[in-house]
């Protein structure tokens, strides 16, 4: 059921973006063509370097480089992209050339049954299929946390409008964002599974799973892995670091978790997919100004920020995602342990402080380059590690029986279906177009833009419902 749910909101995301409108979109699917079809790593362009390679694919793919008629012009629908073309093979440039396969060959399969329109909607519907597999696993994961209802509400926070949308889109951080997301789950309940005995298996296997899809998924896998096992590290202490050291199964779990990283690693090392080999000229005081004031934009961008990031959710949806994350994060640091409230503040500060530091460091090599949905794999820990405290704390089975739960569930609900409707208005009508985006407009959806956004309201409903109603436990009087 989780399962089925997660994959109805990423392929109702992903029929109601146009075709390529999503951040780099062109760029991967012709990456993930040309894996599919054998070419792991292209020739090689004078004159460029990084991601740029050269790579053959069927000639229909080269017209998603017209998707410059709309993607930066709000006011203009998606009608003006014509994505046509025939299958004979050509060579075509994409800047993703040299990024780790292991995302493109799976998406890419589709791309055998058709090149066309229709094999790109295939390729994203894969994609938010994995999505939704590692969400529904993190979904089990919360809710063996000392409190169900409040795990949830944690998982509820961290899924934010942008989650959703980069899973109903062609691009690695949509495994990227959902392996953190099941990692940080599984990792938290390890912790609170019972000391002695043997690891439940199931759990011993999401941890498996979520941490491999991880570790495969993009360049900074390393470094989230790191961020979630060091601050579980630092909540459950000795007893956790016992468990790993005796569990036989765990210790197979680390094992196939390092080979599957140690292969992007060892990609990385060898190709070095981001290394351009150029300069920026900045002043130190220009770098600081502009990157601090960037800040805004990256906070925005983890929440809501649609099309080629310039599709800004509803403020609405920024103040009641700002609200529950504050909540979530008062209580943890509030409820919990000098020590666990020392790790939720340590993950809080990493996720404010990383683009900033990112962007200090990079920009006078490649200029700024950090995009909020970079910074998701650690800032989902926030509301996850938050709800796992607040859930074991002395006020958890208390908040799980007060109207917490039915309150965060509307709120975010408003907020998960006003970002998608925004961003169906954009491309249906442009972004200052009447309120009936359904009616007459220049471009529609497959299905309707009425009809999808309804679906949507739907399965948000059943989303929350199914996710925050009440246990039995929930329900009895508190004495």
């Amino acid at each position: 059921m989780s399962f089925a749910i997660f994959a109805a909101l990423g392929v109702l995301w992903a029929t109601a973006l146009p075709l390529f409108g999503s951040p780099d979109e062109p760029a991967h699917v012709t990456r993930a063509v040309s894996v599919a079809r054998g070419q792991w790593l292209g020739d090689r362009i004078p004159g460029l370097t990084g991601g740029w390679r050269v790579v053959d694919v069927p000639e229909v793919v080269e017209s998603a480089n017209d998707v410059g008629c709309y993607a930066f012009r709000n006011d203009v629908s998606a009608a003006c992209l014509d994505y046509s073309g025939s299958d004979r093979r050509i060579e075509a440039r994409t800047t993703a050339g040299t990024y780790f396969p292991g995302y493109y060959l799976l998406v890419g399969l589709p791309s055998w049954v058709s090149a066309q329109a229709r094999g790109v909607y295939l390729m994203r519907y894969l994609s938010a299929i994995v999505g939704a597999a590692l969400l529904a696993s993190a979904l089990a994961s919360v809710w063996s946390f000392p409190n169900r209802r409040i795990g949830a509400i944690g998982l509820a926070v961290a899924v934010t409008p942008m989650v959703l949308f980069v899973n109903g889109t062609v691009n690695p951080s949509s495994l990227e964002i959902s392996a953190a997301i099941a990692a940080w789950a599984s990792a938290c309940a390890l912790v609170a599974a019972p000391a002695e005995g043997p690891t439940d298996r199931r759990l011993v296997i999401r941890i498996a799973v979520a941490f491999s899809a991880l570790g495969l998924s993009r360049l900074f896998a390393p470094m989230w892995i790191a961020a979630i096992l060091g601050t579980v590290g630092i909540i459950g202490g000795i007893t956790l670091l016992r468990r790993w050291l005796h569990d036989r199964g765990l210790q197979v779990a680390a094992s196939v978790i390092a080979v599957a990283t140690l292969s992007q690693v060892a990609w990385n090392l060898v190709v070095r997919p981001v290394d351009t080999g150029t300069s920026v000229e900045i002043t130190r005081y220009e770098l600081i100004r502009n990157t601090i004031g960037r800040s805004g934009f990256f906070y925005e961008s983890m929440i809501g920020n649609f099309g080629w990031l310039n599709v800004k959710a509803p403020y609405l949806t920024i103040v009641v995602w700002t609200a529950a994350i504050g909540l979530l994060l008062a209580l943890g640091l509030s409820m919990s342990s000098r020590r666990a409230s020392i790790a939720l503040l340590l993950v809080a500060a990493a996720t404010a402080l990383l683009p900033i530091v990112s962007e200090y460091r990079e920009v006078p090599i490649i200029g700024p380059f950090w995009q909020g949905r970079y910074t998701l794999p650690l800032a989902v820990g926030v509301p996850i590690v938050g709800a796992y405290l607040v859930g074991a704390s002395s006020i958890g089975a208390r908040l799980a029986r007060s109207r917490l739960a039915i309150v965060v569930a509307v709120a975010l609900g408003v907020g998960q279906v006003l970002g998608f409707a925004q961003t169906l208005r954009r491309f249906t009508v442009g972004i200052n177009g009447p309120f009936q985006y359904w009616v007459n407009a220049p471009w529609s959806p497959p299905l309707g833009a009425l009809t999808l956004t309804l679906a949507f309201i739907a399965a948000v409903a059943l989303w929350l419902i199914w996710m925050l109603g009440p246990t039995p436990e929930d329900l009895e009087p508190v004495s």
